[in-house]
Protein backbone atom coordinates (compact mmCIF):
# COMPACT_ATOMS: atom_id res chain seq x y z
CA UNK A 1 0.00 0.00 0.00
CA UNK A 2 1.39 3.65 -0.86
CA UNK A 3 1.82 6.15 1.75
CA UNK A 4 0.52 9.90 1.53
CA UNK A 5 3.66 11.16 2.78
CA UNK A 6 3.66 14.80 2.58
CA UNK A 7 1.09 17.46 2.58
CA UNK A 8 2.20 21.02 1.65
CA UNK A 9 0.94 24.50 0.16
CA UNK A 10 2.30 27.72 -1.02
CA UNK A 11 1.10 30.61 -3.09
CA UNK A 12 2.36 30.64 -6.96
CA UNK A 13 2.36 34.39 -8.08
CA UNK A 14 4.59 34.81 -10.94
CA UNK A 15 6.58 37.63 -9.24
CA UNK A 16 8.06 35.11 -6.93
CA UNK A 17 10.45 34.23 -9.55
CA UNK A 18 10.28 37.17 -11.52
CA UNK A 19 11.12 39.82 -9.01
CA UNK A 20 12.75 37.63 -6.27
CA UNK A 21 14.38 40.11 -4.27
CA UNK A 22 11.73 42.50 -3.87
CA UNK A 23 11.05 43.54 -0.27
CA UNK A 24 13.99 41.56 1.05
CA UNK A 25 13.51 41.04 4.35
CA UNK A 26 10.27 40.09 3.74
CA UNK A 27 11.35 38.11 0.24
CA UNK A 28 14.01 36.27 2.47
CA UNK A 29 11.79 34.86 4.83
CA UNK A 30 9.90 33.36 2.30
CA UNK A 31 13.02 32.30 0.11
CA UNK A 32 13.73 30.69 3.43
CA UNK A 33 10.49 28.88 4.32
CA UNK A 34 10.67 27.34 0.45
CA UNK A 35 14.38 26.14 0.55
CA UNK A 36 13.33 24.55 4.42
CA UNK A 37 9.95 22.99 2.72
CA UNK A 38 12.65 21.96 -0.24
CA UNK A 39 14.64 20.25 1.66
CA UNK A 40 11.76 18.08 3.67
CA UNK A 41 10.56 17.08 0.41
CA UNK A 42 13.91 15.94 -0.65
CA UNK A 43 14.70 13.67 3.03
CA UNK A 44 11.29 11.70 2.05
CA UNK A 45 12.38 10.81 -1.44
CA UNK A 46 9.03 10.49 -2.89
CA UNK A 47 7.71 8.91 -5.87
CA UNK A 48 5.63 11.21 -7.03
CA UNK A 49 3.57 14.63 -6.66
CA UNK A 50 0.44 15.68 -6.91
CA UNK A 51 0.33 19.49 -7.63
CA UNK A 52 -2.92 21.29 -7.32
CA UNK A 53 -3.19 24.31 -9.00
CA UNK A 54 -5.49 26.50 -11.56
CA UNK A 55 -5.06 27.78 -14.62
CA UNK A 56 -5.35 31.15 -16.06
CA UNK A 57 -6.60 30.45 -19.67
CA UNK A 58 -3.82 28.80 -20.52
CA UNK A 59 -4.09 25.39 -21.18
CA UNK A 60 -7.89 25.77 -20.44
CA UNK A 61 -10.79 28.33 -22.27
CA UNK A 62 -14.24 28.36 -22.33
CA UNK A 63 -14.85 26.34 -25.14
CA UNK A 64 -13.83 23.38 -22.51
CA UNK A 65 -13.47 24.05 -18.85
CA UNK A 66 -14.05 21.21 -16.86
CA UNK A 67 -14.05 21.79 -12.94
CA UNK A 68 -11.09 19.19 -12.39
CA UNK A 69 -8.98 17.78 -14.42
CA UNK A 70 -5.95 15.43 -13.93
CA UNK A 71 -3.19 15.17 -16.51
CA UNK A 72 -1.69 11.79 -17.56
CA UNK A 73 1.15 13.10 -19.62
CA UNK A 74 4.83 11.19 -19.66
CA UNK A 75 6.11 14.65 -19.93
CA UNK A 76 4.05 17.95 -19.30
CA UNK A 77 5.75 21.30 -21.06
CA UNK A 78 5.17 24.99 -18.83
CA UNK A 79 3.94 27.90 -21.23
CA UNK A 80 5.95 30.34 -20.08
CA UNK A 81 4.01 32.88 -20.46
CA UNK A 82 4.79 36.62 -19.29
CA UNK A 83 7.98 35.44 -18.79
CA UNK A 84 6.99 32.76 -16.65
CA UNK A 85 9.05 29.58 -15.93
CA UNK A 86 9.09 27.80 -19.15
CA UNK A 87 10.61 23.70 -19.71
CA UNK A 88 8.90 20.72 -19.26
CA UNK A 89 8.58 18.59 -16.36
CA UNK A 90 8.14 14.54 -16.05
CA UNK A 91 4.86 13.56 -15.25
CA UNK A 92 3.68 9.95 -13.35
CA UNK A 93 1.25 8.49 -15.79
CA UNK A 94 0.79 5.17 -14.28
CA UNK A 95 -0.07 7.14 -10.81
CA UNK A 96 -1.96 9.53 -12.51
CA UNK A 97 -4.11 7.08 -13.90
CA UNK A 98 -4.45 4.92 -10.94
CA UNK A 99 -5.97 8.39 -9.05
CA UNK A 100 -8.31 8.87 -11.83
CA UNK A 101 -9.76 5.47 -11.99
CA UNK A 102 -9.77 5.80 -7.42
CA UNK A 103 -11.36 9.18 -7.40
CA UNK A 104 -14.03 7.94 -10.07
CA UNK A 105 -14.93 5.11 -8.53
CA UNK A 106 -15.59 7.19 -4.98
CA UNK A 107 -18.27 9.50 -7.23
CA UNK A 108 -15.49 12.34 -8.72
CA UNK A 109 -16.11 12.26 -12.50
CA UNK A 110 -13.00 14.34 -13.00
CA UNK A 111 -11.73 15.06 -16.88
CA UNK A 112 -8.12 14.15 -17.95
CA UNK A 113 -5.58 15.19 -20.21
CA UNK A 114 -2.87 14.07 -22.03
CA UNK A 115 -1.06 16.96 -23.15
CA UNK A 116 -1.86 19.35 -20.28
CA UNK A 117 0.38 21.98 -20.26
CA UNK A 118 1.17 23.61 -17.00
CA UNK A 119 1.16 27.90 -16.56
CA UNK A 120 3.01 29.48 -13.51
CA UNK A 121 0.28 28.61 -11.34
CA UNK A 122 1.73 24.74 -11.86
CA UNK A 123 5.45 25.76 -12.63
CA UNK A 124 5.82 28.87 -10.08
CA UNK A 125 5.81 26.30 -7.00
CA UNK A 126 7.92 23.78 -9.02
CA UNK A 127 11.08 26.48 -9.66
CA UNK A 128 10.98 26.68 -6.01
CA UNK A 129 10.44 23.14 -4.88
CA UNK A 130 12.87 21.69 -7.38
CA UNK A 131 12.73 18.23 -5.06
CA UNK A 132 9.00 18.01 -6.39
CA UNK A 133 9.39 18.60 -9.68
CA UNK A 134 12.17 16.12 -9.72
CA UNK A 135 10.11 13.24 -7.86
CA UNK A 136 7.74 13.83 -11.26
CA UNK A 137 4.26 15.53 -11.35
CA UNK A 138 0.45 15.10 -11.64
CA UNK A 139 -0.94 17.89 -12.13
CA UNK A 140 -4.27 18.43 -10.81
CA UNK A 141 -6.41 21.43 -12.10
CA UNK A 142 -9.37 23.00 -10.52
CA UNK A 143 -11.51 25.58 -11.53
CA UNK A 144 -10.89 28.76 -9.26
CA UNK A 145 -11.69 31.40 -11.72
CA UNK A 146 -14.52 30.47 -13.96
CA UNK A 147 -18.14 30.72 -12.22
CA UNK A 148 -19.56 28.07 -11.65
CA UNK A 149 -16.97 27.02 -9.10
CA UNK A 150 -16.79 23.70 -6.90
CA UNK A 151 -17.94 24.37 -3.84
CA UNK A 152 -16.22 24.14 -1.32
CA UNK A 153 -17.39 21.55 0.54
CA UNK A 154 -17.38 19.56 -2.61
CA UNK A 155 -13.58 20.38 -2.39
CA UNK A 156 -12.91 19.21 1.43
CA UNK A 157 -14.83 15.86 0.12
CA UNK A 158 -12.27 15.55 -2.71
CA UNK A 159 -9.44 15.94 -1.00
CA UNK A 160 -10.53 13.08 1.42
CA UNK A 161 -10.75 10.93 -1.66
CA UNK A 162 -7.05 11.38 -3.13
CA UNK A 163 -6.41 10.32 0.06
CA UNK A 164 -7.72 7.18 -0.18
CA UNK A 165 -7.30 6.48 -3.82
CA UNK A 166 -3.29 7.77 -2.69
CA UNK A 167 -3.24 5.04 -0.18
CA UNK A 168 -5.01 2.27 -2.86
CA UNK A 169 -1.63 3.01 -5.23
CA UNK A 170 0.12 -0.48 -5.82
CA UNK A 171 3.42 -1.08 -4.10
CA UNK A 172 4.95 0.92 -1.06
CA UNK A 173 5.27 4.64 -3.24
CA UNK A 174 5.51 8.05 -1.45
CA UNK A 175 3.17 10.49 -2.66
CA UNK A 176 3.20 13.99 -2.04
CA UNK A 177 0.21 16.60 -2.32
CA UNK A 178 0.87 20.23 -2.96
CA UNK A 179 -1.77 23.15 -3.31
CA UNK A 180 -0.99 25.93 -4.58
CA UNK A 181 -2.73 29.76 -5.09
CA UNK A 182 -3.74 32.62 -2.77
CA UNK A 183 -3.65 34.32 -0.16
CA UNK A 184 -5.65 37.31 -0.99
CA UNK A 185 -5.01 39.31 -4.19
CA UNK A 186 -6.90 41.18 -6.68
CA UNK A 187 -6.73 40.02 -10.06
CA UNK A 188 -7.66 42.49 -13.07
CA UNK A 189 -9.57 44.69 -10.60
CA UNK A 190 -10.05 48.24 -9.39
CA UNK A 191 -8.16 46.96 -6.13
CA UNK A 192 -5.27 45.35 -7.67
CA UNK A 193 -2.27 45.69 -5.15
CA UNK A 194 -4.40 45.45 -2.38
CA UNK A 195 -3.60 42.40 0.57
CA UNK A 196 -6.01 41.54 3.55
CA UNK A 197 -3.85 40.35 6.33
CA UNK A 198 -6.66 40.13 8.50
CA UNK A 199 -7.75 37.36 5.91
CA UNK A 200 -5.22 35.29 5.60
CA UNK A 201 -4.42 35.35 9.20
CA UNK A 202 -7.71 34.19 9.97
CA UNK A 203 -7.60 31.53 6.91
CA UNK A 204 -3.87 30.08 7.98
CA UNK A 205 -5.30 30.38 12.06
CA UNK A 206 -8.55 27.88 11.19
CA UNK A 207 -6.13 25.58 9.14
CA UNK A 208 -3.72 25.33 12.01
CA UNK A 209 -6.62 24.59 14.11
CA UNK A 210 -7.72 21.92 11.46
CA UNK A 211 -11.25 23.36 11.35
CA UNK A 212 -11.73 22.92 7.31
CA UNK A 213 -15.31 22.85 7.78
CA UNK A 214 -15.79 26.20 8.99
CA UNK A 215 -13.72 27.41 6.02
CA UNK A 216 -15.82 25.15 3.77
CA UNK A 217 -18.76 26.87 4.81
CA UNK A 218 -17.59 30.63 3.48
CA UNK A 219 -19.46 31.93 0.41
CA UNK A 220 -17.52 32.64 -2.33
CA UNK A 221 -18.93 36.43 -2.69
CA UNK A 222 -18.14 37.02 0.81
CA UNK A 223 -14.21 35.81 0.00
CA UNK A 224 -13.90 37.79 -3.42
CA UNK A 225 -15.28 40.87 -1.05
CA UNK A 226 -12.85 40.47 1.79
CA UNK A 227 -9.82 38.86 -0.25
CA UNK A 228 -10.19 39.15 -3.96
CA UNK A 229 -11.08 36.60 -6.89
CA UNK A 230 -7.12 35.70 -6.22
CA UNK A 231 -8.62 34.12 -2.76
CA UNK A 232 -11.02 31.86 -4.06
CA UNK A 233 -7.79 29.65 -5.07
CA UNK A 234 -7.78 28.59 -1.33
CA UNK A 235 -9.88 25.79 -2.86
CA UNK A 236 -6.44 23.76 -3.46
CA UNK A 237 -5.41 24.57 -0.17
CA UNK A 238 -8.29 23.12 1.29
CA UNK A 239 -8.04 20.18 -0.65
CA UNK A 240 -4.49 19.57 0.57
CA UNK A 241 -5.52 20.33 3.70
CA UNK A 242 -8.70 17.68 3.78
CA UNK A 243 -5.83 14.92 2.13
CA UNK A 244 -3.51 16.01 4.93
CA UNK A 245 -6.29 15.08 7.79
CA UNK A 246 -4.06 17.08 10.24
CA UNK A 247 -3.04 20.70 11.19
CA UNK A 248 -0.81 22.86 8.96
CA UNK A 249 2.20 24.69 9.95
CA UNK A 250 3.38 27.95 8.95
CA UNK A 251 6.67 27.59 7.49
CA UNK A 252 6.20 31.65 6.20
CA UNK A 253 3.48 34.38 5.71
CA UNK A 254 4.24 38.28 4.02
CA UNK A 255 2.32 40.34 2.94
CA UNK A 256 4.30 40.89 -0.28
CA UNK A 257 3.35 44.58 -1.88
CA UNK A 258 5.60 44.53 -4.57
CA UNK A 259 4.48 41.06 -5.83
CA UNK A 260 0.56 42.33 -5.13
CA UNK A 261 0.02 38.92 -2.83
CA UNK A 262 -0.36 38.07 0.84
CA UNK A 263 1.97 34.98 0.92
CA UNK A 264 1.79 32.06 2.77
CA UNK A 265 4.02 28.81 2.63
CA UNK A 266 2.20 25.41 4.54
CA UNK A 267 2.89 22.53 5.34
CA UNK A 268 0.74 19.76 6.93
CA UNK A 269 0.65 17.02 9.23
CA UNK A 270 -0.21 13.72 7.74
CA UNK A 271 -2.68 11.73 9.52
CA UNK A 272 -2.09 7.90 8.95
CA UNK A 273 -5.66 5.67 8.78
CA UNK A 274 -9.09 6.55 7.75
Amino acid sequence: MASLALCAATSHVGAIVKNPDAAPEQSGRLHQAWRSLDEEIARLELDAVVVIATDHYETFGLENYPAFCLGLAPEHEAWGEFGNPSGTVAGRPEVAARLLEGLTARGFDLARSHTMALDHSFMVPLVKLPSAAAAGVVPFFVNCNTPPLPGLGRCLELGRALRDSIRELPGDQRIGVIGTGGLSHWVGLPRFGDINEAFDHALLDLLVQGRLDEIARWDDAWIEQEAGNGALELRTWLITAAAAGGPARVLGYEPMAPWTVGIGVTAFDVVEGP
